[in-house]
């Protein structure tokens, strides 16, 4: 059931790594609907890798929603090509429409009562965000846990930067601080998410390492939205990690 063989239609096979909290496959797949975020520089979320995945939540979830990371994009504008804020986020939002428009032909030959494909902006306006925002910025000022937790994965952001040869446009401290506003948004855009009901994300790549600690229940005063939250890390050809 977890795997998935496209040789026929030439796609790359899919298939479960780790679930996160650990679950059986007959628990995920009682949830009905999940959801993909888009990391749009990620090349698996291109051709025939996106087709197989799109593929894959579809033979498995009555509906999936697609989460185009676009907007989440403009703080690593900030941080590796040095823009301001406003232009930071009309290049985020450039680069949403880019994908949009290249990916339209694979979106249109799926199931459309299946899919639906939203971005990031619309999840800001959520009021499950503004809640989600605020619980998790308070926890970040006054646990010491979640924010070293937090930092790891930031500055983890920021050695994989250095390990490709990408230059950043400011210092590494404010690097690291940015790094981190665009975890706690992406997180609390989980948390709203899964108190909407998409409890369930699939990625092809594996899970922060922030949100394992959550998983484990290392956070005493964590949102019930990540609390409720399963994570399901996808094993697809061209994967690779979270842009952050």
């Amino acid at each position: 059931m977890s795997d998935s063989n496209s040789d026929k239609q030439n796609l790359p096979s899919v298939r479960i790594v780790t679930i996160t909290p650990e679950i059986s496959e007959q628990k995920l797949f009682s949830y009905r609907r999940c959801y993909m975020g888009i990391s749009l520089d990620n090349p698996v979320f291109e051709g025939r890798s996106l087709r197989a995945l799109l593929q894959w939540a579809t033979q498995r979830f009555d509906h999936c929603l697609v989460v185009t990371g676009d907007y989440l994009r403009r703080h690593n504008e900030l941080i590796l090509n040095g823009l301001d804020r406003e232009h930071a986020a009309a290049a985020s939002i450039s680069a949403g429409d880019e994908f949009i428009e290249k990916t339209r032909d694979i979106f249109a030959g799926m199931d459309g009562g299946r899919i639906e494909l939203i971005r990031w902006r619309q999840c800001l306006a959520f009021a499950e965000y503004e809640h989600s925002r605020t619980a998790l910025d308070k926890l970040f000022a006054e646990d010491e846990a979640f924010r070293k937790a937090v930092g790891r994965d930031a500055v983890g952001f920021v050695e994989r930067q250095r390990d490709r040869d990408r230059p950043l446009a400011v210092d590494e401290n404010r690097a690291i601080e940015i790094s981190c506003e665009y975890l706690l948004e992406e997180i609390a855009v989980f948390s709203a998410l899964s108190r909407r009901r998409w409890h369930v994300e699939l990625y092809p790549g594996p899970e922060l390492h922030v949100l394992v600690d959550v998983a484990a229940g290392r956070f005493g005063d964590i949102t019930q939205g990540l609390k409720d939250r399963i994570n399901v890390e996808l094993s697809c050809s061209a994967n690779k990690a979270r842009t952050q």
